[in-house]
């Protein structure tokens, strides 16, 4: 069930064609209740400057000044594009490949669709073969995983635009519920430091679901508390890092930074795996794997990486991986 697409009402997918420097044209592709509506050819962006409702808008942009190059070969050009944010808008597609352009080529347009009350919550680049059967069914799928739940909780000025925007849309109970994902939204993205303390709860919080809390003696939550202490770098650091590099088109599942090596036994000191850090997550863009590995290689505290399992889900076409590192 489309939880957010109905809350908002209504979406707009805007497809915009660039013939040149000066000269655009736009599609509008309307959606209410997460269903399609309507399709405007040649449409007016001056009415989305006067809009006054406040209606979400993903930008989907193809034509001049977009370049699509394949990642295998082109390695160079796409750490230099997607290292640099502000100069750059660019997204993967499915084909192993990156298409991008100059933030700077594409700005005044996008000042002008956000004058009224719409808020960009998506920006996407086509490349320049895809056909019209290719664009509609992307449309589709990023309009899907964009307006969800899921992405609300990302740390990402995108995400937290949508859930500003519910926010304005409900009522008491679920603005409670979005107020503690925006809390969480921002813990996350500010105090990444403060996750060894919530590892510590989680620690604490698995022995009290085995029924073995009891038999954890003072002296072993001492040594869980300062477990850190053994690493030839801090337990801040290493997740700020971490979380930096982490592509937004992949998900964590699990970050544990030398986690249990074994069960608590009663009269036995914890056993840690030392200087060992494992990853889980997922993601519907097999590339940014590739990209994830080759970021996290280049940190100076990893001294070895292994991707240990990478299994595709045939129904929903997500791709589960497990990454294995070694801390100098």
């Amino acid at each position: 069930m489309r939880i957010v697409q109905k809350i908002l009402n209504q979406i707009h997918v805007l497809l915009v064609t660039l013939h040149d420097a000066d000269n655009i044209s736009v599609c509008l592709i309307k959606y209410k209740n997460g269903k399609f509506v309507s399709r405007h050819e040649d449409f007016d962006i001056t009415s989305v400057e006067t809009s006054k409702e406040q209606i979400p808008v993903a930008v989907f942009m193809k034509g001049y000044g977009i370049i699509t190059k394949n990642c295998d070969t082109n390695k160079d050009i796409i750490l230099r594009v997607t290292g640099d944010k502000d100069k750059f808008l660019w997204n993967f597609d499915n084909k192993g490949r990156i298409s991008f352009v100059r933030t700077e080529q594409v700005e005044q347009f996008l000042k002008k669709i956000e004058k009224g009350q719409n808020k960009i919550t998506g920006i996407e680049c086509l490349s320049n073969d895809a056909d019209e059967q290719t664009i509609t069914n992307r449309i589709k799928q990023i309009t899907q995983e964009s307006f969800s739940i899921r992405n609300i909780i990302k740390p990402t000025l995108y995400s937290s635009r949508l859930a500003l925007m519910l926010f304005h849309k409900i009522k008491l109970p679920v603005l409670i519920f979005i107020l503690l994902v925006l809390a969480a939204n921002t813990f996350i993205s500010q105090n990444v430091a403060d996750l060894y303390a919530e590892n510590n709860t989680k620690l604490l919080i698995l022995q009290k679901q085995h029924g073995k809390i009891s038999s954890i003696s003072q002296q072993k939550q001492q040594a869980i508390a300062g477990y850190g202490k053994s690493l030839p770098v801090k337990i801040a650091f290493v997740y700020d890092r971490i979380a930096i590099v982490t592509p937004e088109q992949i998900t964590l599942a699990e970050l544990a930074i030398q986690p249990l090596a074994k069960p608590f036994e009663q009269g036995k000191e914890p056993k840690l795996n030392e200087n060992r850090i494992y990853i889980s997550g997922f993601t519907h863009d097999y590339e940014s794997i590739s990209e994830y590995i080759t970021c996290l290689e280049k940190e100076e505290f990893i001294k070895k990486l292994t991707l240990t399992s990478v299994v595709q889900d045939n129904k929903s076409n997500v791709f589960n991986f497990k990454i294995n590192i070694e801390i100098k």
